[in-house]
Protein backbone atom coordinates (compact mmCIF):
# COMPACT_ATOMS: atom_id res chain seq x y z
CA UNK A 1 0.00 0.00 0.00
CA UNK A 2 2.86 2.40 0.69
CA UNK A 3 6.01 1.57 -2.32
CA UNK A 4 9.24 3.03 -1.16
CA UNK A 5 8.00 4.39 2.40
CA UNK A 6 10.53 3.81 5.07
CA UNK A 7 9.18 1.78 8.13
CA UNK A 8 10.75 1.47 11.21
CA UNK A 9 11.48 -2.19 12.89
CA UNK A 10 9.32 -0.46 15.81
CA UNK A 11 6.05 0.75 13.35
CA UNK A 12 5.77 -2.87 11.73
CA UNK A 13 6.17 -4.40 14.81
CA UNK A 14 2.91 -2.55 16.11
CA UNK A 15 1.08 -2.90 12.79
CA UNK A 16 1.32 -6.51 12.74
CA UNK A 17 0.74 -7.88 16.72
CA UNK A 18 -0.30 -4.08 17.85
CA UNK A 19 1.19 -2.39 21.22
CA UNK A 20 0.13 -5.66 23.60
CA UNK A 21 2.52 -7.36 21.64
CA UNK A 22 4.75 -9.83 24.25
CA UNK A 23 7.68 -9.94 22.43
CA UNK A 24 10.19 -7.03 21.03
CA UNK A 25 11.00 -5.24 17.73
CA UNK A 26 13.90 -7.34 16.94
CA UNK A 27 11.31 -10.67 16.04
CA UNK A 28 10.65 -8.15 12.51
CA UNK A 29 14.15 -8.59 11.23
CA UNK A 30 13.52 -12.89 11.34
CA UNK A 31 10.38 -12.72 9.94
CA UNK A 32 12.03 -10.66 6.85
CA UNK A 33 14.84 -12.38 6.59
CA UNK A 34 12.62 -15.69 6.38
CA UNK A 35 10.23 -13.21 4.11
CA UNK A 36 13.45 -12.51 2.00
CA UNK A 37 14.18 -16.28 1.55
CA UNK A 38 10.81 -17.43 0.15
CA UNK A 39 10.75 -14.07 -2.65
CA UNK A 40 14.38 -15.53 -3.71
CA UNK A 41 12.72 -18.68 -4.64
CA UNK A 42 10.33 -17.19 -6.94
CA UNK A 43 11.93 -14.22 -7.72
CA UNK A 44 15.53 -13.24 -9.31
CA UNK A 45 15.80 -9.46 -7.07
CA UNK A 46 14.83 -8.63 -3.83
CA UNK A 47 11.72 -6.98 -3.31
CA UNK A 48 12.55 -5.38 0.56
CA UNK A 49 15.20 -3.33 0.59
CA UNK A 50 16.96 -2.08 4.30
CA UNK A 51 17.21 1.17 4.69
CA UNK A 52 20.20 1.23 7.48
CA UNK A 53 19.19 2.61 10.95
CA UNK A 54 16.18 3.35 9.79
CA UNK A 55 14.26 0.38 9.03
CA UNK A 56 12.69 -1.35 5.98
CA UNK A 57 10.79 -0.48 2.37
CA UNK A 58 8.92 -2.18 0.13
CA UNK A 59 10.63 -1.75 -3.62
CA UNK A 60 7.97 -3.84 -5.58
Amino acid sequence: MHPRQVFSKEQIYENVWGLEGAGDSSIVMEHIRRMRAKIAKQADRDFIETVWGVGYKWIG
